[in-house]
């Protein structure tokens, strides 16, 4: 394949500085096609789609195209001046960008130049906030550890790169004199929506849910633009304010209300309150429409809002209620003052007002750019407004249709989009197609042809590109050349490698960190990708690929979103290279209980000891917390996970897990039927669990686990499931029950390991403790004897206590196994537990021994609840999948309760005693 062969041969130039060289940095070449023989062709094939060519020049079959930002809303968050100087000269502006100059040599550049930027200035006003040192402080650390050095190098503490970097570092030009923080932030927030292609992807908020909140962005913003010149333009983008307090579930009349205060300050800011909750503001301010017609305004607000324009109210966004939107469109008059009111109100935590405007013209964007507290601010003189910007651009109307005529037919709209009026600009320049290009003039002259874009390419890119061009098309691609190109595209190979091709050079080895480094380069570098398509399942890994993902918490580098449109055909290739042999289903002799108990035993740490480097549903491992082990059903295929269990060198190269199952053979030969492929199987089943899943035996550094050894022990407190009365009962032989003294029942049984006595035993000991074991069998509440009228009688359900029965208390044999004593309006029961066995498993008999001194008519025990109850021989039932033998005087029946079936035994005294023995198998 001629992309592998040629990206092994290639060696990196990494001592040259970018600013040495103006050329269009574009990562994967630099990196792969400026070594000694390089793929001349195949680097031909990456510059075209990475330089966008086929926007201009119509092609078919080529890679994928490098589409160009989205400009909507660029005015938002670009600063005018910026873009001026950028357009007239963009090498000189940014070094290394892909973006052609498009009047180079032009003697009407300048003035073309400032029409198109006349233009674009529709698109909105640039959004500004202070910095904050803190906020850099905690950039900084971003910066540094998520991934950003991956692609664009590292940076001092002032946020300026560092000298002498690699050819290959990606340039982020000068951020201060581009973005303002507010623009910088809400680009990084969500970079797919203004680079859709995905070179710059999603690494921000919380990847996995695709959740953001803004924080991660501001602080890298902050960071990034240390020293930033913020101001804050006086008169327009204000408006006056009358604040108030209140509890309210409407907006109220204000006209009616006395104001807390007054004041003026930036347009529709809740900075004004006082409080956080409970309070009120309303907004006055004045617009001018430069054009007469229908605007859009939009009101966001969290609780609610109004807004009135000339005393009419044109939009409803009242009550108590989430950020909730409404518009509405209705017609302005031009040159006319506009009187602008927005009414909102704060019912509770949460508060959040936005107004915007959009039509003739003007791309949505706030109304807060346009809107002044009174009217002579609106109608001062421009010498005394100087209606210019923070940064010196003047506004003038007169050349902005002459700069939207020049964005379609110079080429700006064949490569950026542009909604203006709800409308895209369309693009008017037609260029030949590439497959009639000579591969010797225009865009690849040196210097390119008058009127052709410049892209200021070396002779190394113009080479490379002459070489593609004339075999522009491809007949054949196969999987792993289609894999290797978008790794290229995307710089995936700046983390990951693939095919022994790329991974983190040696000059950025040392920026992949991580809070574990005994865990070695496992712990801080990306993962191979050999394999993953056999490794991860479909849905998984088409969701980090879509949105990105941070399950590897001891890693800082976190694996940013590409957006599914880009790089979702990945997925179904590294599957169809990516195999393992599919393992067979595994049947279990043991029921399902069973199964997640030996395997809860297999990952503790008195059997495999998974949980001494794996953390657990948030619970940290003793020593390295290596990945989640309840997150891995959710992200790899069984198939995988059974041969990875094996041999996880084969199928990991360097990982320290070790290999539990030598030579395919299981060390606990005793569990389930001690083959590897069952027990692996019972892991996987255990783990599918996820945050249900009961913590492994030994998980948690505070554990006080209770171990009968020669008698049982007791244990009163709060046990979960068992009440507040609860009375815990270990045997040695590994079997526990846990008896409710409120309610006069048996509440659980279980097997394994008794209880964890940590969380009563240290401090306050507040809450409820569950089993330590597993396969726990749980009862319903209430008494388990009761007097009914009639067989069909309910059972009662009002307090045991209240029907008559009183605990007395439980007697103790000299081994510590209690009978518990406790009646029933004269009838005495004595209620004695006792392990058995049956099988290899511990199971319980238990045995009742009753007294009655008075009338014990209509006594009934319920003997079992649950969906589906059948009869056996023997006296033996099944109940839900686990089973009991009833032995005593008397016919149990069967009966229907609601949506439960229920087992009743009539209590059949003689000589005024009974004896019903009942025993557990499950």
């Amino acid at each position: 394949m001629r992309f592998v062969l040629a990206a092994l041969a290639l060696t990196v130039a990494s001592s040259a500085t970018q600013a040495a060289d103006a050329h269009p940095i574009i990562a994967g070449f630099e990196r792969f096609y400026t070594g000694e023989k390089p793929d001349l062709v195949a680097g031909g094939r990456l510059l075209l789609g990475e330089l966008n060519c086929t926007s201009c020049h119509a092609a078919e079959d080529v890679a994928a195209k490098k589409q160009a930002p989205n400009l909507d809303g660029i005015m938002g968050r670009v600063r005018a001046s910026y873009l001026k100087k950028y357009l007239s000269d963009p090498h000189a502006v940014k070094p290394g960008g892909t973006m052609p100059s498009l009047f180079a040599g032009d003697p009407e550049k300048d003035a073309k130049v400032e029409a198109l930027v006349q233009f674009l200035s529709v698109t909105g006003a640039l959004k500004q906030e202070k910095p904050d040192v803190k906020a850099a402080i905690i950039g900084r650390d971003l910066y540094t550890k998520i991934g950003c050095a991956a692609c664009h190098g590292p940076r001092d503490g002032n946020g300026l790169p560092e000298k002498n970097l690699p050819a290959y570092i990606v340039p982020l030009g000068d951020l201060k004199a581009k973005y303002s923080i507010t623009g910088l932030s809400e680009f990084l927030d969500n970079p797919l929506h203004v680079r859709p292609s995905g070179r710059m992807p999603h690494l921000l908020g919380t990847p996995s849910t695709g959740k953001k909140d803004g924080k991660d962005s501001r602080d890298l913003a902050n960071y990034l633009l240390q020293g930033v010149k913020v101001s804050i333009p006086q008169g327009i983008g204000s408006t006056s304010y009358s604040y108030f307090e209140g509890s309210w579930k409407t907006l109220p009349d204000f006209s009616k209300m006395k104001a807390k205060a007054t004041g003026t300050g930036p347009a529709f800011d809740l900075g004004s309150a006082k409080r956080g909750t409970e309070y009120g503001l309303r907004f006055e301010g004045y617009v001018k429409m430069k054009a007469a017609g229908e605007y859009t305004f939009t009101l966001s607000s969290d609780d609610g809002s109004r807004l009135f324009i000339d005393g009419k109210k044109v939009i409803d966004n009242d009550g108590v209620h989430a950020l909730k939107s409404v518009s509405a469109t209705p017609t302005l008059r031009k040159d006319d003052a506009h009187h602008i009111v927005v009414e909102f109100f704060n019912a509770a935590a949460g508060a959040d007002l936005t107004v915007e405007i959009e039509g003739r013209g003007l791309a949505r964007q706030p109304l807060g750019a346009h809107i002044a507290a009174t009217v002579a601010q609106l109608d001062a003189k421009p010498e005394e407004k100087k209606a210019e910007s923070e940064d010196g651009f003047e506004l003038k109307p007169d050349l902005i249709a002459k700069g939207r005529l020049l964005f379609s037919n110079v080429g700006c709209a064949n490569c950026h989009q542009l909604t203006i009026d709800k409308k895209p600009i369309v693009p008017i320049l037609k260029a030949m197609p590439l497959a009639s290009l000579k591969v010797t003039g225009g865009c690849l002259a040196e210097p390119p042809a008058k009127g052709t874009p410049d892209y200021d390419l070396n002779e190394r890119q113009r080479a490379a590109l002459a070489a593609f061009i004339p075999s522009s098309v491809d007949k054949q691609i196969d999987s792993a050349a289609v894999i290797g190109r978008t790794m290229t595209m995307l710089n995936c190979y700046a983390c990951h490698a693939r095919d022994k091709i790329g991974g983190p050079t040696e000059e950025m080895n040392k920026f992949f960190l991580t809070v574990q480094p005994e865990m070695g380069d496992e712990g801080r570098v990306p993962p191979t990708l050999d394999g993953v398509g056999a490794k991860l399942n479909v849905a998984y890994f088409k969701n980090i690929l879509d949105k990105g993902a941070h399950d590897r918490p001891y890693m800082h580098t976190r694996m940013p979103g590409f957006g599914a449109a880009n790089i979702a055909h990945l997925q179904p290739l590294f599957a169809s290279l990516d195999k393992v042999p599919v393992v067979d289903e595994v049947s279990f002799e043991a029921p399902d209980a069973k199964v997640k108990a030996a395997a809860r035993h297999l990952v503790g740490d008195q059997a495999l000891s998974c949980i001494k480097c794996h953390t657990f549903n948030g619970v940290k491992a003793e020593g390295i917390q290596g990945i989640d082990m309840t997150v891995m059903p959710k992200r790899i295929n069984r198939d995988w996970f059974h041969f990875y269990m094996l041999d996880p060198q084969k199928y990991r190269p360097g990982t320290r897990m070790p290999s539990a199952f030598v030579n395919g053979m299981s060390p606990l030969p005793m569990l389930l039927d001690g083959k590897a492929a069952t027990q692996i199987e019972s892991i996987w089943v255990y783990l599918k669990q996820g945050g249900s899943a009961a913590l492994p035996l030994g998980m948690g550094k505070k554990s006080i686990p209770l171990k009968p050894i020669t008698e049982a022990i007791i244990y009163r407190n709060f046990i979960q499931g068992a009440g507040a009365r609860a009375i815990g009962v270990g045997y040695p032989e590994k079997m526990s029950i846990a008896f409710d003294a409120n309610d006069m029942r048996l509440a659980l049984i279980w097997q394994g390991a008794f209880i964890d006595a940590a969380k009563h035993w240290e401090g306050r000991g507040p809450g409820f403790e569950g089993p330590l074991g597993d396969n726990v069998l749980s009862f319903p509440a209430g008494a388990e004897f009761a007097v009914l009228a009639t067989p069909a009688t309910e059972w009662p359900k009002t307090p045991p206590k209240e029907q008559g029965f009183k605990f007395i208390g439980y007697r103790l044999t000299p081994d510590e196994r209690p009978t518990f004593d406790y009646s029933l309006n004269g009838v005495k029961i004595e209620d004695f537990p006792n392990p058995s066995k049956v099988g290899k498993d511990p199971s319980m008999k238990r045995t009742f021994t009753l007294t009655s001194t008075g009338s014990s008519d209509a006594l009934y025990f319920r003997a079992a609840v649950g969906t589906k109850i059948e009869a056996l021989d023997g006296g033996w039932y099944k109940i839900d999948g686990w089973k009991m033998k009833l032995d005593a005087a008397g016919t149990a029946k069967i009966r229907e309760s609601g949506k439960k079936s229920e087992l009743l035994l009539p209590v059949t005294f003689k000589d005024g005693k009974a004896t019903i023995v009942q025993e557990f198998v499950w």
